[in-house]
C-alpha cells in the first residue's frame, strides 16, 4: 500500500513541477497547458461514472483519470500518457464495498514521424489501429460511456511496437509489428493496461475514405504471454459522418490456432444532433463466444449533452438478452 501511494504522489508532484513552468495565460479547456516556451503541452482527462442495475446494486466509479504530455515539432510528434483506471470504486447494495487502486499505468507512450501526408511511422505503445472505436481512446470524445463488447474481445487494444502507414489518394495501408511484451508490463508486471497480455503481434489494414464515407478491413495475429495461446482475427468497419450525424459499424471474428475456441460479433451505432449541443444515440450489438448461454444481444439508448467540446454529460440504458444484465449508466467526463 505504501509503495502504491508513493507512486501516486510522485506522479502528482511531477505534474505540479511541470505546471510551474507552464504558460497558463493562454490556456483553453481541452488543449492542455504549454510547458514554458517548449512545443510540449500538459493535459489530461477523467470520467466520473455511475451505474445502476435496478436490482439492488449500483456503483460510483472515478475512471480514466489520465495525465498526458505531448507535442509536435516539424515532422515529429510524441505523447506520454499515464492513466489510473478505476482509481476509486464504491459499490452500494449487494456486495457493497469500496476499492481504491492508485497504480499508474503507461497507457500510451509513443513517437511519431510524419514527413508528408503519404507516410506516418509510429513507435512505442499506441492504440492498435483497427476499426474506429479503438482509435478514440478518450471517453469524452465518444458518444457513449460504455464500449461495444466486440471492441474488447477480438484484438489487443494496445500495441507496443511499430506501425507504418502509407496513404495514396483515398486508400491507406498500415502494417504493425510487436515483438516484445506490453510496455506497461515493465512497470506493473502482470497487472498491465491492456485487454490481452501479449508478447507478439502482427497485423495489416486497409482504409478507404471518400467524402463522408469510409470503410476498412484489418487482419492480424497475436500471441498471449501467460496462456501461450495464439489467435488470428479478421475485422471490418464502416462509417458515415457529417456535422450532425454519425453512423459506425464494426464486426470481427477471431480463432485460436487449435481451432478449439473462437468468438465473433459486431455492432452498429448512430448518433444524431437534435438540438445544439444535444445528441441522441442508439446502438445495437451482438456477441458470441461459442459457449452455451454466452450469446448476448444488446440495445443501447443514450443521450449526450456537450456544453463545450471537451466536456460531456452522458446517459444510457442497456437492454440485454442475458438475464439480469440490464443497466443504466450516467457519466460526466472532461478533457483538460
Amino acid at each position: 500500500m505504501m509503495k502504491m501511494t508513493g507512486r501516486v504522489w510522485t506522479a502528482g508532484l511531477l505534474a505540479l513541477l511541470t505546471l510551474t513552468g507552464a504558460d497558463a495565460d493562454e490556456y483553453r479547456l481541452g488543449e492542455g497547458v504549454q510547458v514554458g516556451k517548449t512545443p510540449l503541452y500538459l493535459g489530461g482527462y477523467f470520467s466520473l461514472n455511475y451505474w445502476n442495475n435496478f436490482k439492488g446494486t449500483s456503483e460510483v466509479v472515478l475512471d480514466d483519470l489520465a495525465v498526458m504530455l505531448y507535442g509536435t515539432k516539424g515532422a515529429w510528434s510524441g505523447l506520454a500518457e499515464v492513466e489510473w483506471g478505476d482509481l476509486y470504486r464504491k459499490r452500494y447494495g449487494y456486495g457493497a464495498q469500496t476499492d481504491i487502486d492508485g497504480t499508474p499505468h503507461a497507457e500510451r507512450v509513443f513517437a511519431q514521424y510524419e514527413p508528408s501526408e503519404r507516410l506516418q511511422v509510429t513507435v512505442g505503445k499506441f492504440n492498435t489501429p483497427v476499426g474506429y472505436w479503438n482509435r478514440m481512446p478518450v471517453n469524452v470524445l465518444r458518444d457513449t460511456t460504455s464500449s461495444p463488447n466486440i471492441t474488447e474481445e477480438i484484438f489487443p487494444r494496445f500495441t507496443t511496437g511499430i506501425d507504418a502507414k502509407i496513404t495514396t489518394g483515398i486508400v491507406s495501408v498500415n502494417v504493425l509489428i510487436q515483438m516484445t511484451p506490453d510496455l506497461d508490463a515493465a512497470f506493473n508486471g502482470e497487472n498491465l493496461y491492456n485487454n490481452f497480455d501479449i508478447e507478439r503481434q502482427s497485423g495489416i489494414g486497409m482504409t478507404l475514405e471518400q467524402g463522408v464515407w469510409s470503410c476498412g478491413v484489418n487482419a492480424g495475429r497475436y500471441e498471449e504471454r501467460v496462456e501461450e495461446e495464439s489467435w488470428n482475427y479478421l475485422y471490418a468497419s464502416g462509417q458515415y459522418r457529417t456535422a450532425q450525424t454519425r453512423i459506425m459499424a464494426e464486426a470481427g471474428y477471431r480463432q485460436n490456432d487449435d481451432n478449439t475456441r473462437s468468438n465473433a460479433g459486431g455492432y452498429i451505432q448512430g448518433s444524431q444532433q437534435f438540438f445544439m449541443k444535444h445528441y441522441a444515440v442508439l446502438r445495437l450489438e451482438y456477441t458470441t463466444d461459442y459457449i452455451a448461454n454466452s450469446d448476448d444481444s444488446i440495445a443501447v439508448v443514450g443521450y449526450t449533452y456537450r456544453p463545450l467540446f471537451p466536456v460531456a454529460l452522458k446517459g444510457e440504458y442497456q437492454f440485454h438478452t442475458r438475464e439480469n444484465e440490464d443497466m443504466m449508466i450516467v457519466s460526466f467526463s472532461m478533457l483538460f
